[in-house]
């Protein structure tokens, strides 16, 4: 991992952009702090390799949780020494945070990102995540972090039903098997919302003030009443709506309506619960973290947890871009994880470097 960047085209939506890479100065924190500002200084200090310092913008009791392993990181200590092994591994690296929702008076922070070469160029493999962050309340620390990658595997557009249907069938079968395991699963139930409470169901009014927050929970609460056409009413003319598990975003509203229709007849009763959210107004912009129940409220009998970036209207009152992340249905044993990404790393790197002497031969 070499550095951390902003792509211009979107930084300089909120000002200048700030160089966050491994051979710029370190972005130091301080008052007056803010959610970005913090975030800005971790990744800056992390990208230098000083963990140290690195750790100092995490609060003592950190919950990190990166979703490709079955657990998260708990306490600066233990996410500490995660920093270090990914900077140990993922060479040359680097990370680049295309888009943000900061929510200072939340202290929330939503960031859209992919993963490009140390040369600039977007590596071979899908590398987009999208990362949900709570501060503590002064905003000096970061006290949560909820890092989602999209998938590896992704299926072409026309053969979404068969995956849906098989998403759904597998997800019967676990909560099968959790009801009839009712005492074991109550007990040992997964805290989808990590340490943040679960919001509260909205009461949406005609006179509620338009908010990204408040177009959001009306379009999945419709979502989830199987209401399509409301839901997709407000979504924009020509939305982009990205499910990374495939190749490419559903483009314009009826292409999302009817996505959104399959969702409803083959996900049988699959409730969206907004746990938390990043709202950022001024640049229409808007976090979310979630996770997905059946009718009945219980967890579903596979992992669910997910994070959004959406992109609103200028008045707030549509969606214009949307991309959903869901946690993916397994993971490695956490003693593989690293060498599995380390060995993918050194592959990229290798390639990297024959095709830039290909290239200087040429």
């Amino acid at each position: 991992m070499a550095t951390v960047e902003e792509s211009p085209s979107t930084s300089s939506a909120k000002g200048e952009p700030v160089d966050l890479s491994s051979s710029a100065p370190r972005v130091e924190n301080g008052p007056p702090y803010s959610p970005l500002k913090t975030a800005r200084a971790f990744y800056s200090a992390w990208n230098h390799g000083d963990f140290d310092g690195a750790a100092m913008q995490l609060s003592e009791s950190v919950y990190f949780r990166d979703i490709n392993y079955p657990e998260p990181f708990v306490g600066r200590s233990a996410t500490r020494a995660y920093l270090k092994e990914c900077v140990e591994n993922l060479i040359g690296w680097t990370f680049v945070i295309d888009d943000w929702a900061e929510d200072s008076a939340r202290q929330r922070l939503g960031l859209s990102w992919h993963v490009n070469d140390v040369d600039g160029n977007a590596l071979i493999i899908p590398t987009k995540g999208i990362s949900f962050l709570k501060m503590t309340d002064d905003n000096s620390q970061i006290d949560e972090c909820t890092d989602i990658n999209e998938s590896f595997l992704k299926v072409p557009l026309d053969v979404g039903t068969p995956v849906l249907a098989l998403t759904a069938r597998a997800s019967q079968l676990g909560a099968s098997l959790l009801e009839a395991l009712s005492t074991i699963a109550t007990q040992r139930a997964p805290d989808v919302a990590g340490k943040i409470e679960q919001e509260a169901e909205p009461v949406l009014t005609a006179n509620e003030p338009p908010s990204a927050i408040a177009t959001a929970r009306a379009f999945y609460a419709l979502w989830n009443a199987g209401d399509v056409d409301g839901a997709a009413a407000l979504l924009s003319d020509d939305v982009a709506f990205l499910d990374p598990n495939f190749a490419s975003p559903f483009r314009g509203r009826a292409a999302a309506a009817e996505y959104l229709r399959q969702c409803v007849s083959i996900l049988n009763g699959w409730q969206f619960v907004i746990d938390d959210h990043a709202e950022d107004s001024v640049r229409q912009r808007l976090g979310l973290k979630w996770h997905v129940e059946d009718g009945s409220g219980r967890p579903l009998g596979m992992p669910t947890e997910g994070t959004s970036f959406l992109t609103l209207s200028a008045d707030l009152t549509q969606i214009v871009e949307v991309a959903d992340h869901m946690a993916p249905f397994s993971t490695p044993p956490p003693e593989l994880q690293m060498p599995l990404v380390a060995g993918v790393s050194v592959a990229l790197e290798l390639r990297r470097q024959v095709l830039k002497q290909m290239g200087a031969r040429a």
